[in-house]
């Protein structure tokens, strides 16, 4: 049947609609073919360099023979789970390091949402220099074009952005194609006018979008007028002795953009250093790198009681234990002064048991994947897990890393 031109007109504009969209959406082809991200898709996406420090820190190799235990149970226990490399850490000595299926300690690993952490701590040394001069400054500040957009935007401050209270609009949906947080790790353009910002509710309430990060990243960018990258090199990578080259996924080679969201990539001993310089309150072999009150704000029990376990870009989880009599349970709440919580559970014999959920002062940034930076001051440890999704049958690695930190008196 011969085409109407009207008819022609209208599948022409149909087409050329249709391939704008997907010349604009031909990040949703790279999600898709990289869906099962492995070390092998590292080489496949655009990075930043950050190089080793001229000055390395080296931890010590511990004495393994005072935990004679965790070498045998962690070995058996990390088989087979999709782990990358696992390092204990315990008063700046090695007392466990391995690396699995034939990787080793020179290799740098993908991290995630680890990188979060690593952006807000450069929001902290940003405000210590003076170029930040307040969390409760408006975002708009440092992103004057994010009014031109919505009014809005300037009710939300730095420190909304670093507790996902912002409100902002943004699909955190990682089995979904088209969400946006699939868009910020695949797109070749991340910035906010790309990104096509809103607002969906006013801010307050924790939502965790990635976004948020982004927006740091390109408020420390403003404040200092250098490239994240930059940044950190000279106030992270160097003082704190990285031993190794390291990399930092960008958007593309054209905008040098980095995803600071997510995706730095670097070895387990370079990623404990993170660790080791808030498990110390800040400071650096005698150089106070961070304000104390921002440590302390971020990842002290009452900051993380009093903001349900997340606080500028780090996590806290419960520890429990379980009470078969209620006074005991009871006591050992008040003792903690309002920072644990007790449920009534029954066990498989139907007797009533007292489940006390508490915070123990641990604390850890997360990537998606299961990387963790672990950090129990009490007891001087720091651990770091880099690898896939976890896949042992019994024991979730969060719940495993929490125990392993608490046990180490």
């Amino acid at each position: 049947m011969q085409l109407t031109f009207k008819r022609s007109l209208a599948i022409f504009t149909i087409l050329l609609i249709a391939g704008t969209s997907l010349l604009q959406s031909c990040y949703i082809r790279r999600a898709y073919k990289y869906r099962n991200f492995d070390l092998k898709d590292m080489g496949h996406f655009d990075t930043a360099l950050l190089p080793a420090s001229t000055h390395p820190f080296y931890f010590k190799q511990g004495n393994t023979n005072k935990y004679p235990k965790l070498k045998p149970t962690l070995d058996s226990l990390l088989a087979h789970t999709s782990t990358y490399a696992f390092l204990v850490i315990k008063n700046d000595s090695i007392i466990y390091e391995n690396y699995f299926d034939g990787l080793n300690d020179s290799m740098i690993y993908p991290s995630f949402s680890v990188a979060k952490s690593f952006v807000a701590t450069m929001v902290a040394i940003a405000l210590k220099e003076g170029s930040i001069k307040s969390l409760q400054e408006p975002i708009t500040n440092y992103l004057p074009s994010l009014l031109k957009r919505d009014k809005r935007f300037a009710d939300i401050t730095i420190q909304h952005l670093l507790d996902m209270r912002s409100g902002i609009k943004s699909s955190e949906k990682y089995d979904s194609p088209t969400s946006d947080v699939i868009k910020m790790g695949f797109t070749n353009n991340i910035t906010p006018k790309a990104l096509k910002l809103s607002i969906e509710k006013p801010p307050g309430k924790d939502t965790y979008k990635s976004v948020n990060t982004q927006l740091l990243g390109m408020i420390v960018e403003s404040a200092t007028h250098k490239k994240l990258q930059q940044y950190m090199q000279e106030k992270l990578w160097q003082p704190l002795g990285m031993e190794s080259d390291a990399t930092w996924n960008i958007d593309s080679r054209k905008h040098q953009q980095v995803r600071a969201f997510c995706c730095i990539n670097a070895t387990a001993r370079d990623f404990a250093k993170l660790g080791r310089l808030y498990l110390n309150n800040g400071q650096w072999n005698g150089n106070q790198m961070l304000p104390t009150d921002w440590v302390n704000n971020s990842v002290s029990n009452d900051s993380m009681v009093r903001y349900g376990g997340y606080r500028n870009q780090w996590w806290s989880s419960p520890a429990q234990l379980e009470f078969s009599d209620s006074s005991l349970a009871a006591r050992f709440v008040k003792d903690r002064s309002g920072m644990a919580t007790v449920s009534e559970v029954l066990d498989k014999a139907g007797k009533k048991r007292y489940k006390v959920y508490y915070r123990n002062g641990a604390y850890h940034a997360e990537g998606i994947l299961g990387q963790f930076i672990y950090v129990q001051p009490k007891n001087k440890v720091v651990i770091v897990r880099l690898g896939h999704y976890w896949q042992h049958p019994t024991y979730q690695v969060e719940n495993l890393i929490y125990t392993i930190g608490e046990e180490l008196k």
